[in-house]
């Protein structure tokens, strides 16, 4: 049996429907913020905001099915093999979190020495853009893990102080 062919009882993968004409432009626009040494992290998080700022702006511009996000990630992650962030599930996240930090700021300086996870709890446990500024605020200066996140958002600890 030729081992390119798929296993009796499994179907080979449904062919990749055609992209829209700007879809190759769209592509390069999003390639172009990462950045070429990818081992800073301090800059992981201004990328991962560049990255869903583009998401959201072509998305307003064209609109478009959550499919395109599934293709970019399939696109970008044969462009960058090594880089583990680039997951369609992880674009969504950069995509909510430009959106739930809508300007450029807040993805730089003190917000900024937060690892991702710490954002994600932050993005999933709070709608309010103040109460999350003031959860990550305490986490920076605390240092709390994302557990200690997590269990003072549940615990409403912005209340009681």
């Amino acid at each position: 049996m030729d081992k390119r062919s798929p296993r009796p009882g499994t179907s080979a993968p449904p062919p990749r429907p055609s992209m829209p004409a700007w879809y190759p432009d769209f592509v390069e626009a999003v390639a172009a913020v990462i950045p070429a040494d990818r081992t800073a992290g301090d800059e992981r998080l201004l990328t991962y905001w560049s990255i869903g700022h583009e998401i959201l702006r072509r998305q307003s511009q064209e609109g478009w099915v959550s499919r395109v996000v599934d293709h970019l990630s399939t696109d970008l992650r044969a462009r960058f093999p090594d880089d583990k962030g680039l997951s369609a599930r992880n674009l969504r996240h950069m995509r909510a979190f430009a959106e739930a930090w809508p300007h450029e700021a807040y993805a730089r300086g003190p917000l900024a020495r937060l690892p991702w996870h710490h954002h994600l709890v932050l993005l999933q446990k709070l709608d309010d853009l103040n109460l999350r500024l003031w959860y990550a605020k305490r986490a920076v200066e605390d240092g709390w893990t994302r557990a200690t996140l997590t269990a003072n958002i549940a615990g409403n600890l912005h209340r009681r102080r």
